[in-house]
């Protein structure tokens, strides 16, 4: 569904695509949060290098930190998405009612 608004010429939303676009985050972020940063081993013993294990924990700590930051952050956006779609469904069922009142009240007469 396209949705021409009362912004003027040229300006759309397509609201499936809003909501197709939250919704697929939604479930990329489903997927992605299966595949946990924890389930990497990072055993010192079998890194078997000293410098080499402080570097490969350091790399899974900071990794787990931006994989939280990134999820939350894609939450976020997946959900502002499919509120939009939404509004943007709501004014138009609004912007319709007005006009089928308008219409049914210049009718009759």
């Amino acid at each position: 569904m396209t949705w021409g608004g009362v912004m003027g010429d040229g300006f759309s939303v397509d609201v499936d695509a809003l909501k197709d676009a939250g919704l697929g985050l939604s479930e990329l972020l489903v997927s992605l949060d299966e595949l946990a940063v924890e389930d990497i081993d990072c055993d010192r013993k079998f890194v078997g290098h000293e410098g080499l294990a402080d570097s490969y924990e350091s790399f899974c700590s900071r990794w787990h930190v931006g994989v939280e930051n990134l999820t939350k952050d894609g939450q976020e956006l997946s959900t502002r998405l499919i509120n939009a779609a939404g509004r943007y469904l709501a004014k138009d069922q609004e912007l319709a009612n007005t006009l089928n009142q308008f219409h049914a009240g210049g009718s009759g007469g």
